[in-house]
């Protein structure tokens, strides 16, 4: 007899650069039964301006997770779900989830893809329901054992990946190139670390895209270096086509051993430059799907030998791309590993 899909009470981000946005889409056309319950829509339905959200925020998030948690709870008891599937719960309280598996019966699941322990991302507020979860789901390899600690009942390391709905490769023409590439291009938020690095790269043709680069100090040689805004789905993807090298920045804040960017690049068809790891290394191979570096130097001498050598650097992007989809690295492929734990 073939079992029933269960009914899920998906919470997250859905907007298309969002993964949770692709597993929304994978399991409607599975036939399964999702109710989405977008993250911080109750609170922003309450403070409709910037303002009042930010100060909300930093002043009284207790507050605000009490009342987007109700809401919570209230689609719970409407929806009757078979599995609730939490991604970035930072505003589901331990209360609120002892009401819906109470009143549902429902098996609780986490999905992070942060440190549970950087107090920049995780709010006191999930990491005091840790417990409340039946199992929980971490990217970060080093927080199984911290999570256990925490009172998790059950942890499971399932890594980053990248979306199929927006990480492919795109056709580049001239005007792209001209908008969007360069020979070395990072996309990522500001951290300074990363930027300090960056800094030492000025005598190569160097563009920086994402957020926060305004706290860039106002002598920084990085700052004419600076696009101002983000790139999503599209124009990430023409951007990492439309560039040579494309360097990955582990985020040191977040103690990263890779991150979803080590897969992004690749699937777009760019040519990897990532910090070395012993993660990052386990999914591809140096020197013939990506490559890699540990210092300053090294990332230098590899910039200047990658933008000399075309071909072992297209060769590498290539094989990068091919490894990615051969070894299913997709966020929906990471979906069907939470699924099959809930169906064992």
């Amino acid at each position: 007899m073939t079992r029933r899909a269960a009914r899920i009470l998906l919470y997250g981000s859905f907007t298309p650069p969002d993964f949770e946005y692709g597993w929304l889409t994978w399991l409607r056309r599975r036939n399964y039964t999702v109710l989405p319950f977008p993250r911080g829509a109750t609170v922003k339905r309450l403070l409709r301006s910037r303002w009042p959200q930010r100060i909300g925020w930093r002043f009284a998030p207790s507050l605000l997770a009490e009342i987007e948690s109700r809401s919570f709870v209230e689609a719970a008891r409407q929806f009757r779900p078979d599995l609730v599937l939490v991604v970035s719960g930072n505003l589901i309280t331990s209360r609120a989830l002892a009401e819906i598996k109470s009143t549902t019966a429902a098996t609780l699941f986490h999905f992070y893809n942060e440190d549970i322990l950087n107090p920049l991302n995780t709010t006191t507020c999930l990491r005091k329901a840790v417990s409340y979860y039946d199992r929980f789901f971490t990217t970060k390899s080093f927080n199984v054992d911290t999570l256990a600690l925490m009172g998790s009942q059950a942890v499971t390391y399932v890594p980053h990946g990248y979306r199929d709905n927006c990480h492919f490769p795109v056709s580049v023409d001239p005007k792209d190139r001209k908008r969007y590439g360069s020979d070395v291009v990072f996309v990522g938020t500001w951290e300074r670390p990363r930027a300090r690095m960056m800094e030492q790269l000025d005598s190569f043709n160097l563009r920086v895209w994402g957020n926060d680069w305004q706290k860039l100090p106002r002598k920084s040689p990085l700052r004419f270096r600076v696009k101002g805004r983000p790139v999503y789905g599209d124009e990430l993807a023409r951007v990492f086509g439309a560039s040579k090298i494309s360097l990955s920045f582990l985020r040191k804040a977040n103690r990263d051993l890779h991150t979803s960017r080590t897969f992004e690049i690749p699937a777009c068809g760019g040519f990897q430059l990532s910090e070395r790891t012993e993660e990052v290394l386990s999914f591809f191979e140096e020197g013939k799907e990506i490559e890699c570096f540990s210092s300053l130097d090294e990332l230098k001498d590899k910039i200047t030998y990658y933008l000399k050598h075309e071909s072992p650097r297209l060769r590498i992007a290539a094989s990068g791309l091919e490894r990615v989809r051969r070894s299913r690295y997709r966020f929906t492929d990471r979906l069907e590993t939470i699924l099959n734990v809930y169906s064992c």
